[in-house]
C-alpha cells in the first residue's frame, strides 16, 4: 500500500473517532443540564435516530419517547376500562383515560412547535402533561378510597415528564 493510501485511511479513521466523540458528547452536553442526567443520556442513546440528531432532534426524540409512554398507560387505562366493574374503580379510570388522552395531545402540540423552533410554547406543552398524570393519580385519593392499577407506571411516567420538561427547558432562548 502506498502512502497516499495509508494517509487516507488514517484520516477517514480519525474522522469517524472525531464524529462519534462528538455525537457522546451533545447528548452529555444537554442531559447534564437535566433532572437525571443518568436516564436522559440512557433514553437518547437507546433511541438509533440520536447518532444524527441536532439540539432541535434531540428534543424532539425527548417528547416522542414521552408521549410514547403516555400512550403505553392510555393504552393500558382502556384495557382495563373494559375489564373492571366495579363502579367506582371505572370512575377513576375514566379520568385516567381522558386525562392520559390530553397527555397525548400536548406532546403532539409539543413537537409542533419544536419543527418550528418555538421552544418557548414547547416546553409549556410538556408541562402539562405531568398535571394530567397527577389528576389521574389523584382521582384515586378521592372517597372512596380506591387502589390504583397505574400507580407505578403514572409515577415513572412522571418522573420521564418532568426530566423531558427540565430538557427542553434549557432550549426556551434558541
Amino acid at each position: 500500500m502506498n502512502l497516499m493510501g495509508i494517509l487516507v485511511i488514517i484520516f477517514l479513521t480519525s474522522f469517524s473517532f472525531v464524529a462519534h466523540i462528538s455525537y457522546g458528547d451533545l447528548i452529555d452536553d444537554v442531559c447534564q443540564k437535566t433532572d437525571d442526567n443518568n436516564l436522559c443520556v440512557k433514553s437518547l442513546r437507546a433511541d438509533p435516530r440520536s447518532a444524527s440528531a441536532d439540539k432541535k432532534g434531540l428534543a424532539r426524540i425527548m417528547v416522542q419517547l414521552s408521549q410514547a409512554k403516555a400512550s403505553d398507560i392510555l393504552n393500558q387505562t382502556k384495557v382495563l376500562l373494559k375489564q373492571i366493574k366495579e363502579p367506582v374503580l371505572k370512575q377513576c379510570l375514566e379520568v385516567c383515560r381522558d386525562n392520559y388522552d390530553m397527555a397525548v395531545f400536548w406532546y403532539s402540540d409539543s413537537i409542533k412547535y419544536i419543527d418550528a423552533g418555538d421552544f418557548d410554547d414547547a416546553t409549556s406543552s410538556t408541562s402539562a402533561p405531568m398535571n394530567d398524570a397527577d389528576t389521574c393519580d389523584e382521582s384515586f385519593t378521592e372517597p372512596p378510597v380506591r387502589k390504583s392499577p397505574l400507580k407505578q407506571k403514572t409515577d415513572e411516567f412522571i418522573h420521564f415528564a418532568d426530566l423531558t420538561f427540565s430538557f427542553l427547558h434549557q432550549f426556551k432562548k434558541l
